[in-house]
């Protein structure tokens, strides 16, 4: 009998996507180089638009899970992929898996804060993190809840919150008060947030 892969409906669809899109590759056990069906296949096969196919090959390349080449297809990474991040929470990383969701997570971040100031998303929260890190986590989180395309927000939380919770992230490790990140979202100087983000990328050298 042939194995159904039928996702249910979600607000959340590309995610659900992406993570059949990976139960897809285990459980017909492609090999990293393996080639996968066209979008319009796995549309057909999982039963969603190929947009909800392409948004979550989109989140597996950002992931490392995927691969794809111009005018070829999309094919398992080679080396073996990085795993989702829920499925890798609780699991110890390597420091190249850790920074390379620091990246993506930062990545994120700068455009949650991009796409919540071009939709005039305001956000007037009191943050209670003990730390730098979870004040970060709790402002993106709730501009991101605001936005109509959760894409960026939900992948900022997954990765950034494994990060998180690795507990690699020392507590005064951020070269600057969330206090910045704040004013400089509400006075809409992107400049400066972009500048921001880039210090948190440049100032973690230790995964």
């Amino acid at each position: 009998m042939k194995k159904s892969y039928n996702v249910k409906a979600s607000p959340r669809m590309f995610e659900q996507v992406a993570r059949q899109i990976a139960d897809y590759i285990q459980a017909e056990q492609l090999e990293p180089g393996s080639k996968l069906p066209t979008e319009r296949q796995l549309s057909e096969l999982l039963q969603v638009s190929r947009s909800s196919v392409r948004e979550g090959i989109r989140v597996l390349e950002l992931l490392r899970f995927l691969d794809s080449k111009q005018g070829e297809g999309t094919f398992v990474s080679d080396p073996p992929p990085f795993l989702i991040p829920d499925r890798v929470i609780g699991q110890k990383l390597e420091p190249q898996a850790l920074r390379h969701y620091f990246e993506i997570a930062l990545m994120c971040a700068e455009t949650v804060l991009m796409l919540s100031i071009q939709h005039h998303v305001r956000y007037s929260n009191v943050l209670s993190g003990k730390t730098f890190w979870e004040n970060l986590l709790f402002f993106i989180t709730g501009l991101g809840e605001s936005l109509e395309n959760p894409y960026f927000f939900v992948l900022f939380s997954e990765t950034f919150g494994l990060v998180l919770q690795s507990g690699e992230l020392p507590e005064t490790s951020a070269p600057f008060e969330m206090q910045e990140i704040i004013d400089a979202y509400h006075a809409s100087d992107i400049h400066k947030l972009k500048k921001l983000i880039n210090l948190l990328s440049e100032h973690i050298s230790f995964l």
